[in-house]
C-alpha cells in the first residue's frame, strides 16, 4: 500500500517503523528533520524491547500533488494538526486518520470535510509514549501497540478498518475500533492530566509521589469521569471509569500507578512527555478548561486543586 505520514516525533516514528516493517511504500513529510532522516534513516530505540530499528522511507519536505495514497496518517499534537488543515484538503487519498489527543477535532473535521466531503476522515490514538534524543526516537510500548480508530461521533466503516489493519502486521499493531473518538479524547484527558499535574508538582521526579498523591490522582480522574457522564459524554473505552470507583480494579490501578511512579515506566510514560510535550500539555489543559466553561455541571474539587500545578507557559517548567 502507498501510505503517507505527517509527523516523525516519538509516536509518529514508531508508526512509520511499523508501516515500513509491514512492507508498505511509505512516504514521510518532515520539514525540519528531512535532511537528518535522509542521512541517518528513521531510528527508533524500542526501550522496553532493548532493540533499535532503522528504516528508510521516502522523505519529503512538502506534499506531492501528483501522487495518490491509499491511506494518510497525521501523527501530531492537536495544536499542530490545525496548521495542516489546508494541506489535508488537497491531499489525494481515500482515508485520512488524524492521530493524537485533539480537543479541537470538531473544528478540524468541519474544516476538512467542507472542502473534501468525499474523504473518509477518521481519528485515532496510539497507546505508546516516548521522546526524541537528537536524531533518535525513544519509544515506550507494549509488545502489541493498540491504535484506537473511529469517526469523531460515529464508528468507522468495516471497509476502512480492514484497510487500516492491512497496513500493519497484526502482531505489532492491533486496530481497536471506537465508535465515538470525540468522547474517547475527553475521557483520555480524565486519565492523563491528573498524573501530569502531579508530575509538575514534583518537578518531574515521580519518585517523590507518596501513596496519598496517587490516591489524589485517582480521585481527580474519578471526578472527571463523573463530570463527563453528567454532561452526556459516554465513557470510552467502555467501562474505563470502573477502574476508579472502588474494588479490585481500583486497587489494581493504584498498584500500577504506584509502580509507574517508582520505576522507569513512569519516566517514559509520564515524566518525559510532561517535559518534552509541554506545549501539548498546556494545549490540552487550556482547551479542556474552556470545554468545562461551555459545559457547566457538577464540581471537580480535587481536579481544580491539583490543576494549579500546571505551568501556564513553557518557560515555567522545571522538569
Amino acid at each position: 500500500m502507498k501510505i503517507i505520514v505527517f509527523g516523525s516525533g516519538a509516536l509518529g516514528s514508531l508508526m512509520i517503523h511499523f508501516l515500513c516493517k509491514a512492507g508498505n511504500d511509505v512516504t514521510v513529510v518532515a520539514r525540519s528533520t528531512a535532511d537528518e532522516l535522509r542521512r541517518n534513516g528513521l531510528i527508533v530505540k524500542h526501550y522496553l524491547q532493548r532493540k533499535t530499528s532503522i528504516d528508510h522511507p521516502t522523505i519529503l519536505e512538502s506534499v506531492p500533488t501528483d501522487e495518490h495514497f491509499d491511506i494518510a496518517f497525521s501523527v501530531m499534537q492537536g495544536q499542530q494538526q490545525k496548521e495542516l488543515l489546508e494541506t489535508f484538503k488537497k491531499l489525494d487519498t481515500n482515508i485520512l486518520v488524524l492521530v493524537g489527543n485533539n480537543l479541537e477535532a470538531d473544528f478540524c473535521q468541519n474544516s476538512i470535510l467542507e472542502k473534501r466531503p468525499d474523504l473518509h476522515l477518521l481519528f485515532g490514538f496510539q497507546n505508546s509514549a516516548g521522546h526524541r534524543e537528537g536524531a533518535k526516537s525513544i519509544a515506550a510500548r507494549l509488545p502489541v501497540t493498540k491504535l484506537f480508530v473511529g469517526g469523531l461521533h460515529n464508528a468507522a466503516s468495516e471497509t476502512d478498518l480492514v484497510a487500516i489493519q492491512k497496513a500493519f502486521n497484526p502482531k505489532d499493531v492491533k486496530i481497536t475500533p471506537v465508535d465515538n473518538m470525540y468522547a474517547y479524547y475527553l475521557c483520555h484527558v480524565a486519565e492523563v492530566m491528573p498524573y501530569g499535574y502531579m508530575c509538575y508538582k514534583v518537578d518531574g521526579n515521580l519518585k517523590k509521589l507518596q501513596r496519598r498523591d496517587i490516591k489524589t490522582i485517582m480521585q481527580a480522574t474519578k471526578e472527571c469521569f463523573a463530570y463527563l457522564k453528567s454532561t452526556g459524554i459516554e465513557v470510552m473505552p467502555k467501562g474505563e471509569d470502573k477502574f476508579y470507583n472502588g474494588g479490585i480494579k481500583t486497587y489494581a490501578m493504584f498498584l500500577l500507578y504506584r509502580i509507574m511512579s517508582k520505576t522507569i515506566l513512569g519516566q517514559l510514560m509520564v515524566a518525559d512527555h510532561c517535559k518534552n510535550g509541554i506545549k501539548e500539555m498546556i494545549y490540552i489543559h487550556k482547551n479542556f478548561e474552556e470545554w468545562r466553561l461551555q459545559h457547566k455541571s457538577i464540581p471537580m474539587p480535587t481536579w481544580d486543586k491539583i490543576s494549579q500545578y500546571m505551568p501556564t507557559d513553557i518557560d515555567d517548567i522545571h522538569c
